[in-house]
């Protein structure tokens, strides 16, 4: 990968990510991802790792596509495999947090919904039916959430990183072993980006003939709650602030394609994405390059 994605100001979070992962079924028939129960979990920020998530990312919505087409059973364990694989690299997704309005969620008694979330349709909510849906497998005494009369605090059977002060409770649980996502709703976020990829580059490719703005699947983008500070060592910097790895790997996007230092693609021969720096390119690598040559020299002859 050749081109670095420009991200405007000191992007920072810090997310969670652990060592392994289990598909596990609920006793109602619902497909879930969770952590490993021996499991060990490592801090990363995802930032550094910008353009390997996002590409990765389309890349899991694009099989998604692909296989959705035809979902046997081969197909949906491939499927599967490749969201344990996305999983141990970047963590699950923190929908819990980024799918409402609501700050804090712990100790509030409504939760209200964003439109065009992955999880229900449903407006609002009772804050422990909402909480519910992502700790499906929790035993008695695994998670307590202890209501005081200025605060709220979760208490959890198990070592996982605790955060005090700023940032939002909920990151306890979203952090913790217990803390699970549904497939389908990993499933529809990879796809929903991979689908405004691709209606980017439709209307990119046709640019030629806009006559004013067009907003690609309006409606899609819902990052509410993005916070920053202004900080100060060597030169005055935005510290951005982030509740989710959902909203990052939004915020990653707006940047890569609005870029105009960087080529964010499709490659010519393999469909795969990529990034470059030449507006020119348009293989991912040199195989790609010379495969693709390879199929017009053999177009030509056959031609003749």
């Amino acid at each position: 990968m050749d081109g670095k994605i420009d991200l405007v100001g000191s992007f920072a979070t810090d997310w969670i990510r652990y060592s392994d992962y289990d598909i596990k079924e609920t006793s109602t028939g619902d497909i879930y991802i969770t952590p490993s129960e021996n499991a060990s979990f490592s801090m990363y920020n995802p930032f550094n790792v910008a353009e390997d998530l996002i590409i990765n990312l389309i890349t899991l919505g694009d099989i998604a596509l692909k296989l959705e087409k035809e979902m046997n059973k081969k197909n949906k364990e491939k499927l599967y495999n490749e969201i344990l694989i996305f999983a141990k690299k970047y963590g699950l997704l923190g929908l819990i947090s980024a799918s409402v309005y609501n700050q804090n969620i712990v100790g509030d008694e409504k939760v209200l919904l964003i439109e065009n979330n992955h999880i229900t349709k449903e407006k609002i909510m009772d804050e422990s039916k909402y909480i519910n849906q992502f700790i499906p497998f929790v035993e008695d005494d695994d998670i307590t959430i202890n209501k005081y009369k200025n605060c709220v605090d979760i208490v959890k059977r198990e070592d996982s990183p605790k955060f005090y002060g700023k940032r939002p409770v909920i990151l306890d649980l979203v952090f913790s072993k217990f803390y699970s996502e549904k497939i389908n709703w990993i499933i529809d976020f990879a796809k929903m980006i991979a689908k405004h990829f691709n209606q980017l580059l439709v209307y990119k490719n046709t640019s030629v003939n806009l006559t004013e703005n067009v907003t690609i699947m309006a409606g899609k983008f819902h990052a509410r709650k993005i916070g920053f500070t202004i900080n100060q060592l060597d030169k005055t910097t935005i510290a951005w602030e982030f509740d989710s790895l959902k909203t990052t790997i939004e915020t990653i996007y707006a940047f890569a394609v609005t870029d105009e230092k960087i080529v964010f693609n499709r490659c010519k021969h393999c469909k795969n994405v990529f990034i470059a720096n030449n507006i020119r390119s348009k293989y991912c690598d040199v195989s790609c390059r010379n495969r693709a040559n390879v199929k017009k020299s053999r177009e030509r002859k056959s031609n003749k």
